[in-house]
């Protein structure tokens, strides 16, 4: 079984690159509903409810020179969207033919910038899956 680096997975928003990420984190979790009916004999039975996901993204706060506008997605575009509180599309994995990647529109939901007196300034950003878009889980084809 082949490993894979975690600097592998990465993540695009509005079809380009995040500038700066250092860390990804992608969760998730179901919710169900028990019920339990006098058909059922005394076995409570379980409904999906909601499905939630979230991603967590930090990195390096980067502002785009010239060149990468067209590839890149930076701290200026993230706060403005992050304001907006717009759904924003992304795809998330390896960017390699073969690898499942998940897509869908997420939205920030909190934000945090951190920037000491040396060092470089960092972010952080909490995000969640809106459930209305259709996540896309490609076939992994090995």
């Amino acid at each position: 079984m082949a490993r894979i680096n975690g600097n592998k997975i990465t993540l695009k928003i509005n079809s380009k690159y995040y500038a700066g990420v250092t860390d990804t984190d992608f969760s998730g979790s179901i919710k169900w509903d028990e019920s339990l009916i006098k058909e059922d004999n005394g076995v409570a039975q379980k409904e999906l409810n909601i499905h939630e996901e979230k991603i967590s993204i930090s990195g390096i706060v980067s502002i785009n020179e010239a060149g990468d506008v067209a590839t890149h997605t930076d701290w200026a575009d993230i706060r403005a969207a992050y304001r907006a509180g717009a759904a924003i599309p992304f795809v998330y994995g390896m960017f390699t033919t073969g690898h499942p990647e998940i897509t869908g529109n997420l939205r920030i939901n909190s934000l945090s910038e951190k920037a000491g007196s040396s060092g470089k300034a960092t972010y952080s950003l909490e995000c969640e899956i809106i459930q209305d878009a259709a996540l896309i889980y490609t076939a992994i084809s090995i």
